[in-house]
């Protein structure tokens, strides 16, 4: 499979962890230049960095940012570009996610978790097509979603679920808007990941998980990663708007 990766340019928010550092170091694997973007524990940032100079032998910087704010969100593609070159591919991952039930909620973590997820990932892509538009150069979208977006999370978090379903309609939105200039924009949706956020979950309540899965096992962040490769890469130049199912078959749509 023809993925013409080699060279290009990425930026992948909440790169520091989990599958955020999957999708930096799946992507560094076909020889992109990584740009790991992180709001807090920049050290980890710097780890998942070093371990791509160290394992591909491709450039990654540090992209500090806070996504709440629109100048730090320009400011990471601008230092990205002062020190790798234009971005070529931006891969929407970060998120916040509050807990608990409708009732506990207040309308700050709505506003912040909305200001994070959809606002924050509004900007990145703005930006991102404004360049690529000004340069005249084609590109590629991925957004991180979820099977939430679509079903609703059994533990309750409603502002994350709600948000996740904006952008599943931003992206295809955008889709719509910049296909014709040859910038392709897309999601992956997935299901439970084996994740360090949800080690606890999955300790207690296994087989419950598995149960709702019809390919029976957990992904792990690099199957999301896989996903995201793919979307960004010449392989997938004929798709544009779509969300792709990651979940195992809990969806099948």
């Amino acid at each position: 499979m023809k993925l013409a990766l080699k060279g290009k340019v990425a930026l992948v928010t909440g790169g520091s962890r989990g599958i955020g550092a999957a999708i930096c170091r799946g992507l560094a694997a076909e020889g992109v230049l990584v740009g790991v973007g992180c709001s807090g524990s920049p050290e980890k940032a710097a780890e998942v960095a070093a371990g791509i100079a160290r394992d591909f032998g491709v450039e990654a910087e540090v992209l500090r940012a806070d996504l709440e704010r629109a100048d730090e969100i320009v400011g990471m593609f601008d230092r990205m570009e002062e020190h790798c070159g234009p971005v070529d591919i931006l891969v929407n991952n970060a998120a916040y996610c509050p807990g608990g039930p409708i009732a506990s909620y207040s309308v700050e973590e709505w506003e912040k978790t909305f200001s994070v997820n959809v606002t924050g990932a509004f900007v990145a892509c703005q930006e991102h097509v404004r360049r690529l538009l000004a340069d005249g150069r084609k590109g590629k979208i991925v957004n991180l979603v979820s099977q939430a977006a679509f079903l609703g999370s059994t533990s309750g978090h409603l502002p994350y679920d709600a948000s996740k379903g904006a952008l599943v309609s931003m992206t295809r939105a955008i889709a719509r808007e910049v296909a014709a200039k040859g910038i392709n924009v897309n999601a992956v949706a997935p299901g439970m990941v084996r994740t360090e956020m949800v080690a606890d979950k999955l300790a207690a309540n296994l087989d419950r998980y598995l149960s709702r899965i019809p390919l029976n096992r957990i992904a792990e962040p690099e199957d999301v990663a896989n996903a995201v490769v793919f979307l960004a890469s010449a392989a997938s130049d004929y798709m544009t708007g779509t969300t792709l199912d990651l979940t195992g078959g809990m969806l099948m749509r």
